[in-house]
């Protein structure tokens, strides 16, 4: 994973953020959480191999998640709309699943036990189930308000994070190996 790319993708977010819905604050906050996971991006072998995974979801997918976005002028979070939820997540996978599946250490490891699959849909049923979770209270958040639009983009990826983080809860680390935690499966 190379974290230039990551760094442009966090960066990417937040000018499109600022184009649709300028707000000094909004692009403070965004430029300060760029740098952020741009440093956790080139340090990111010092951290958990999952952290990869995050980056990539956060990083392209925040941006693929953005480009249907475009088209309904990124105001969409205040209806429900199960069609732009399909486009949101399809372009979310689009962008950032070749990255991820190719560069996330967590995966590649997965993938050479045999399990890197069951891995990769685990982790996306959780960060789909956040996201969409996410997506929920934004509905009562009042139109026009140029905040918004940066609170939506915040909120859907903070649910990502946390559905992929409470998913990698049925995973767990013993002698470098991920397994799936057999006590959260048999109940006997």
């Amino acid at each position: 994973m190379n974290p230039y790319l990551l760094s442009l993708s966090f960066a990417a977010q937040v000018l499109v953020l600022q184009s649709f819905s300028p707000w000094p604050s909004g692009l403070l906050s965004g430029l300060s959480v760029a740098a952020l996971l741009s440093v956790l991006a080139f340090t990111r072998l010092r951290w958990g191999a999952h952290l990869d995974m995050y980056l990539a979801m956060i990083g392209w997918g925040g941006l693929g998640m953005m480009l249907p976005g475009l088209h309904y002028g990124l105001a969409c979070h205040h209806i429900f709309n199960w069609q732009h939820y399909a486009l949101m997540s399809g372009g979310m996978w689009l962008f950032a699943l070749p990255p991820m599946w190719l560069g996330a250490r967590c995966l590649i490891q997965a993938r050479a036990e045999g399990y890197g699959s069951a891995l990769l849909i685990l982790d996306g049923l959780g960060m789909q189930l956040g996201m969409g979770l996410a997506h929920l209270p934004l509905s009562w958040l009042p139109m026009g308000d140029p905040r918004v639009i940066w609170f939506s983009h915040a909120s859907m990826l903070l649910g990502m994070t946390l559905g992929m983080m409470a998913a990698q809860g049925l995973f767990q680390w013993d002698d470098g190996k991920t397994r799936i935690k057999t006590e959260t499966l048999n109940t006997a």
